[in-house]
């Protein structure tokens, strides 16, 4: 479809183009559906979502089109359309209809341009969000993967860690801690309701991740609030070397 930069993703063409019509309205049982037969499909997403939510809606059911074209139906609820359940996406329906709208919405090709030598910062997360019209945890996620910089987003509540997206770089054995450091700025978010996220944040990189000698180095951490209750932190290595000197 000739889709040169993100303003050119516009979803409603796209659905037309792949035979399905979208429609908005106020649904109470699921946040998102798709019902098509043959060539034919309509799609109907919650209007009372935000925009960036509604996009990635129609961009999942788009997923669900091309995986089942002929005959689908389907209602997704809000916990399907999440932007980091993406594992086992070769075998799970929902998965796989979220790492299609993560490709239709945040193209390779582009993301990877846009992100390039960007810092691994919430403030670099809000400007591609809006550059792709997308969600600023969408964006983390996404620039955490294809983004110059190795970097783990972690998504966290007051009861601790919730889940995780790596950089392809940075070994599986370094783990993400399940309890959220009381030195961390995520846990000062969680404790202080009037606590300002300071920016961008030098810490013992023990404070967020497990691995031999992970006493000898520090990470930057970036953490915000998002919804009620979750803080969406951005854990990125300025110095490599430890990265590096680990066994692969």
């Amino acid at each position: 479809m000739g889709i040169d930069s993100p303003d050119d993703v516009d979803l409603e063409v796209m659905a037309f183009f792949c035979g399905a019509r979208v429609k908005y309205r106020d649904l109470t049982s699921c946040a998102a559906r798709i019902v098509g037969k043959d060539n034919r499909a309509i799609i109907t997403v919650d209007r009372r979502t935000s925009f960036e939510r509604q996009r990635f809606s129609i961009a999942h059911e788009l997923g669900h089109w091309v995986q089942d074209r002929g005959q689908v139906s389907v209602s997704c609820r809000s916990a399907d359309l999440t932007p980091f359940k993406l594992k086992n996406f070769q075998i799970d329906r929902e998965a796989a209809a979220n790492r299609f709208a993560v490709e239709l919405l945040m193209p390779t090709y582009l993301f990877s341009k846009a992100a390039h030598d960007k810092t691994m910062t919430i403030e670099s997360a809000r400007v591609l969000a809006a550059q792709f019209r997308v969600s600023l945890t969408a964006a983390a996620i996404r620039l955490v993967e294809l983004g110059s910089y190795p970097a783990i987003v972690v998504c966290s509540s007051k009861n601790g860690y919730q889940w995780s997206w790596r950089h392809p770089e940075i070994p599986l054995s370094i783990r993400v801690n399940r309890l959220i450091s009381r030195h961390s700025v995520a846990q000062h978010l969680h404790s202080d309701a009037k606590f300002e996220p300071p920016g961008p944040t030098t810490v013992d990189a023990d404070d967020w991740v497990s691995h031999t000698q992970v006493e000898d180095y520090v990470l930057t951490e970036d953490s915000v609030r998002i919804g009620r209750d979750s803080v969406l932190s951005l854990i990125w290595w300025h110095d490599e070397g430890p990265l590096i000197s680990y066994d692969l």
